[in-house]
């Protein structure tokens, strides 16, 4: 299994029963949604979580993370996690609550 199906197992497990559940494209990945809000995706092997507009600066500030980049442009809000620092469960586990707490 790849790293990138494997995350998107991980992240499917964790989401059950949170809500209706679906799985669709986004960008160049795929994203997993609860009640119709996109909370994260798996680009490659990395991790796109919506961390909300106002504490996104700080969020940036994290070892192994990045602004996702949409043309060239960081969309305020959403960043990309490395999948190295993702590998353990309960990192995984801190990215996607922080995530549904802002859906």
């Amino acid at each position: 299994m790849s790293t990138h199906d494997d995350l998107l197992l991980r992240i499917e497990t964790h989401l059950r029963g949170r809500g209706e559940l679906t799985e669709g494209r986004v960008l160049d990945g795929d994203g997993y949604f609860v009640d119709g809000q996109l909370v994260v995706a798996v680009i490659d092997d990395d991790l796109c979580v919506n961390v909300g507009r106002d504490e996104w600066e700080e969020f940036l500030a994290g070892d192994g993370v990045r602004p996702l980049l949409f043309a060239d442009l960081p969309v305020p809000g959403w960043v990309m996690v490395d999948g190295a620092s993702v590998a353990g469960e309960e990192s995984l586990v801190e990215w996607i609550e922080s995530a549904l707490a802002r859906g």
